[in-house]
């Protein structure tokens, strides 16, 4: 069996009002099909009534004895099915236009909020854009800060080392000066000795001299050679003392260098060292 078309749908269906009493409309046939548009309906009606009224036509020939009223009770209900069917299609036409019309302005609204959404979203994104962009900026700061701290405390150990070396390069040479002056007071106290000596000798030889007159004076050459010997120890034992003399201001002078050379952190060891040997 074929499926009934829908205009034999719509004929059927208003037939089925009609024999209820009710006029047929776009709106009570379409709850009746569930199918078909409302201008395919509205065709479909058309042909109907017009159906409807060559069947009206044909019973009037067939049944010529119905009255005159009925058929022109007929006829006025069918111009005013069609009058209602045509106020009915324009209603439903005006209210389905006027949904399209609301269709497309909630259309144009959500497209609206799509594109506010969206340029919301490229809004946020290059925020976060800049937020990582700083983020990554301030990590290199922050490695920058890092490794420069680094370095400065490397550098403060280098300086507490070089004070250090420093400080024992003082001690050492503090150690050295005291040596030097133990050393010097050890010569200044031989030479004062010896100076005890010759003139304990010179005195003894002083009053020696009238009772051993006639020995010294055969032995005048001989004490002479003494003498220039003591002298030449004497004059000996001056150079040494000027010596040490010229060691002691010497080393008074390195330990004020060096005091200088501890104030001043910047002088290294090895031309401290350098100035030392320049002096020497």
């Amino acid at each position: 069996m074929r499926p009934l078309s829908i205009q034999e749908v719509v004929w059927q269906a208003a037939d089925e009002l009609m024999a209820q009493g009710v006029r047929p409309t776009v709106a009570n046939v379409r709850e009746i099909t569930q199918r078909g548009s409302a201008g395919t309906i509205n065709d479909a009606l058309k042909e109907w009534w017009q159906q409807l009224a060559k069947r009206v036509a044909l019973q009037q020939q067939v049944q010529a004895q119905i009255p005159e009223e009925i058929i022109s009770s007929v006829q006025h209900l069918w111009q005013q099915a069609l009058v209602a069917g045509e106020a009915a299609f324009n209603d439903f036409k005006q209210q389905a236009e006027d949904k399209v019309i609301k269709a497309e302005e909630l259309k144009i609204a959500a497209l609206e909020r799509q594109q506010r959404a969206e340029n919301l979203v490229q809004t946020l994104e290059a925020k976060l854009t800049q937020s990582q962009n700083s983020e990554r900026l301030l990590q290199t700061q922050l490695a920058t800060e890092i490794a420069l701290r680094q370095q400065i405390e490397q550098q403060l150990s280098q300086s507490k080392q070089q004070s250090s070396d420093f400080e024992q390069q003082k001690n050492q040479l503090e150690k050295e000066m005291a040596l030097l002056a133990a050393q010097y007071q050890h010569q200044e106290q031989q030479l004062s000795e010896k100076n005890q000596y010759l003139e304990r000798d010179f005195l003894e030889y002083k009053s020696n001299s009238q009772q051993q007159l006639a020995v010294y004076q055969q032995n005048l050459q001989a004490c002479e050679i003494r003498l220039s010997h003591s002298d030449l120890q004497l004059l000996q034992a001056q150079n040494e003392l000027r010596l040490l003399q010229q060691q002691l201001e010497a080393t008074v002078q390195e330990n004020a260098l060096l005091k200088r050379q501890t104030a001043n952190v910047g002088l290294s060891k090895r031309d401290a060292l350098k100035a030392k040997l320049q002096r020497y």
